[in-house]
């Protein structure tokens, strides 16, 4: 096999690892930004907007639940790639391989 393409395997199986693990912890920070952000706006700990047994459940805060996750979660997503790349970029000089 010919070396430049041992070494592009290598740095995608690297990227793929870091990227990763990247989108992990934004994943988990998200979380607990979406939750923070939800005490603070109605004051308590959200109900499980899929628990329709639930005394407190309601279907408008199902919904606001769903939507204020989606939007977290693609921002964080959209962060997490971003500052890989950015770190992948400063510790190689190159830029991710997805990216090239």
């Amino acid at each position: 096999m010919d070396e430049s393409v041992e070494v592009d395997i290598r740095r995608d199986r690297v990227w793929r690892i870091v990227s990763t693990t990247v989108g992990i912890l934004g994943a988990v920070v998200a979380k607990r930004l979406i939750r923070a952000a939800y005490r603070a706006v109605q004051g308590d700990e959200p109900v499980s907007a899929f628990d329709p047994t639930s005394d407190r459940f309601s279907w408008l805060n199902a919904f606001v639940w769903a939507l204020a996750a989606g939007i977290g979660l693609v921002v964080a997503k959209m962060v997490g790639d971003r500052l890989a790349a950015l770190g992948w970029k400063a510790a190689t000089g190159t830029l991710p391989p997805p990216v090239r």
